[in-house]
């Protein structure tokens, strides 16, 4: 019984700060994949498990490096690639995406796309919402090259959320920082 009621006060912990405006969600500093970068995520997220990863990523072509959750109901990824990639290349990259995930999503809403400066480094990103598994997900990619190799991000949240979510993704891109 204990159980049971632990489970429901920590899963409505979780819809809470789902639902808390984005004013009022902290972003901390934090370094990630072996220092290599810095960035802010959401005070209480936290690293997704083996086995959520397992479980998240089963049938995905891929998957990533990290991910940062509040209880799989919002996420960043980090997938650090193997392709190669520097700052020329980066144009490159956004141009290959955007062509492809416009090619692979037709049914997505796209709603920016581009390249940006973001502390002295060029960031392509991809900005649109999907249908998946019954519901739309906003899903905000940006991508650059650290120590000559291709890093994507990846922030994801349900439609309802993306009023909430998008201004906080997008301060977490303008956020990145390479470290050489």
């Amino acid at each position: 019984m204990k159980t049971l009621v632990l489970s429901l006060l920590t899963c409505f912990a979780s819809m809470l700060m789902a639902a808390r405006p984005a004013a009022e969600i902290e972003l901390i500093k934090k370094h990630v994949l072996s220092e290599r970068v810095e960035v802010l995520i959401p005070k209480g997220f936290e690293v997704m498990t083996e086995q959520q990863m397992d479980f998240t990523y089963a049938h995905a072509s891929s998957r990533p490096s990290v991910v940062f959750t509040n209880n799989n109901l919002v996420s960043l990824a980090f997938n650090y690639s193997d392709n190669e990639a520097d700052q020329d290349m980066v144009e490159v990259y956004e141009t290959n995406f955007a062509k492809a995930y416009h090619k692979q999503y037709k049914q997505a809403t796209f709603f920016s796309e581009g390249v940006k400066e973001v502390s002295n480094r060029k960031v392509g990103f991809i900005e649109y919402m999907k249908p998946e598994m019954g519901h739309e997900v906003y899903t905000l990619v940006f991508f650059t090259d650290v120590q000559g190799k291709l890093l994507i991000c990846t922030f994801n949240c349900a439609d309802r959320q993306k009023p909430e979510w998008e201004p906080l993704a997008k301060k977490i891109m303008a956020s990145l920082k390479a470290n050489s």
